[in-house]
């Protein structure tokens, strides 16, 4: 079963990001060279209207045709391949279980909470855990990361991979190998371990708010779609659900300042300015082709946004232990 298969974990081969989204399908391969990570091989092929849907897949062949396409024009010989759930198909929940559970126990716990989740059949779920740490509410506890989704929805994409000769080891959530190339990205600058960082990711039809702090994804909130608001509005209303949604974060980051704002994605040219003003924080882009190398060749698109590629940058990542 791929259901999440190795989450937490790192693969023991290198592996190919896959991103099947929205706007298109991208292909990633990073290699180490020295102590850097280095773009070896992308490419990216848009894919027509309504291929997604809501994150389910609905044209299978033109997106399996547009997959085919840019394995072979990435020139990745990669066979590995890490792919990724979209927020909105997964669901994640804390638990805090007693810290002397043994491994038995634990899946017992996570079988029980993973069927109360979803009111469906257990072998129509994909479910995975992770252990965070000794619980911040209870004594004696330890919290728990309990991940599931429908089955279906992992095996869309599974399917997908497979049909052009792929092997999938990984299913990530697309907000987790996200913020895993954001702090690849990050890694060179002089940022405080405990500081509270935001990434305002903006996609064509939908728009993310992240909080990391100590490398962890501490709060994330959808922010709704730019398409249904007028344009004139966007900026300001965006500012405002950002703000609403650092204050939420609060809670779960400690009460933590707020230290700096990354964008993502194609912002209106005063959002960062506006954004800046409101927070009292600096706000700036993140282009992984400035803060990564790249092979000679290696490029993005020329009719993508350079930052477009952040989400299977971080897949590819799921192959080292970086």
């Amino acid at each position: 079963m791929h259901a999440f298969r190795r989450w937490w974990g790192r693969a023991s081969t290198p592996m190919l990001g896959v991103d099947i989204g929205n706007s298109g399908v991208r292909v990633m391969e990073l290699v180490r060279a020295g102590r850097q990570l280095q773009i070896a091989h992308y490419a990216h092929r848009r894919l027509p209207p309504g291929a997604i849907r809501d994150g389910s897949v609905v044209m299978h062949e033109e997106i399996a045709e547009s997959l085919h396409d840019a394995l072979r024009e990435s020139g990745s010989q990669l066979r590995h391949a890490a792919l990724a759930l979209p927020p909105s198909a997964v669901i994640k929940k804390i638990l805090s279980l007693p810290a002397l559970s043994g491994d038995d126990e634990l899946e017992l716990h996570i079988e029980s909470e993973a069927t109360a989740l979803l009111p469906v059949a257990r072998e129509e779920l994909g479910v995975d855990f992770a252990v965070i740490g000794p619980s911040t509410h209870q004594p004696d506890s330890i919290d728990v990361l309990l991940v599931a989704a429908r089955q279906e929805k992992i095996n869309e994409r599974v399917e997908l991979v497979t049909a052009i000769g792929l092997k999938p080891l990984i299913m990530d959530v697309e907000s987790n190998a996200l913020l895993a190339a954001v702090s690849l990205m990050l890694r060179s600058t002089d940022i405080p371990p405990q500081a509270l960082l935001g990434v305002l990711h903006i996609e064509a039809e939908q728009v993310y708010a992240y909080f990391i702090q100590d490398g962890s994804l501490v709060f994330e909130r959808q922010l709704g779609s730019p398409l249904a608001r007028k344009e004139s509005d966007v900026v300001e209303t965006l500012s405002q659900e950002f703000s609403r949604a650092y204050q939420l974060s609060q809670t779960a980051s400690g009460s933590a300042g707020l230290h700096h704002v990354y964008l993502l994605g194609a912002a209106a040219a005063d959002l960062q300015s506006i954004l800046s003003m409101r927070l009292s924080v600096g706000v700036s882009p993140l282009d992984p082709w400035q803060q990564l190398p790249a092979k000679p060749g290696v490029s993005a698109g020329e009719h993508e946004h350079p930052s477009a590629c952040a989400l299977v940058c971080g897949l590819a990542l799921r192959g080292f232990d970086a």
